[in-house]
């Protein structure tokens, strides 16, 4: 005689907290519109006030452990006006400024958890409340990594650019057959 199956019980998703965790309390950001610039067709780059922002960020938590692998993000906005502002634009400045202070690449981030203004808080010290959690740290060989690998990334985007600027202006002379020749167009 078979002896009865014992009931299956229901896979519940993993709770397990975090092994590593970053709170910070960062400056208020600008606004993503003056955090990026394209000068006269050139490429989208960061402006001097969006790199002063970023040093700011990065002096104020020097010496803070990056996470590795996926990350959950959470925030609290206090702006310092009751001016509207665009939520989506300025958590993309700040994850930007967190790169190789919080964690190695803002495309870690993999989810947002109460992520929202500060009700009734305008003007009282305006700031970003951020907790980051993540599974691991990276060493300090890790992130210098990657600090090298986005060095080489922009050496390589200028050298296309000049490459193709070149390019450009090469294109528009008009090379006549005495020129050709080596004589006097």
């Amino acid at each position: 005689m078979l002896s009865p199956q014992p009931a299956a019980t229901p896979q519940v998703p993993s709770t397990t907290p975090p092994l590593a965790e970053v709170r910070l309390s960062l400056p208020w950001p600008p606004s993503g519109n003056r955090y990026w610039r394209s000068d006269r067709g050139a490429t989208p780059h960061t402006s001097d006030e969006g790199k002063a922002y970023k040093a700011q960020v990065k002096a104020s938590h020097m010496g803070q452990r990056a996470l590795k692998g996926p990350v959950v993000l959470s925030a609290t906005l206090y702006p310092p006006t009751r001016q509207k502002s665009d939520l989506g634009n300025r958590l993309k400045v700040l994850e930007d400024a967190l790169e190789l202070v919080a964690y190695l690449n803002d495309n870690q981030v993999r989810r947002y958890r109460d992520v929202a203004f500060a009700d009734g808080a305008h003007g009282k010290a305006a700031r970003v409340e951020v907790v980051l959690e993540g599974q691991e740290w990276a060493t300090p060989a890790e992130v210098e990594a990657e600090r090298v690998r986005r060095a080489e990334q922009a050496r390589k985007r200028r050298a296309t650019l000049a490459r193709n600027r070149a390019a450009k202006k090469l294109d528009g002379l008009r090379v006549t057959p005495a020129v050709r020749r080596g004589g006097v167009a």
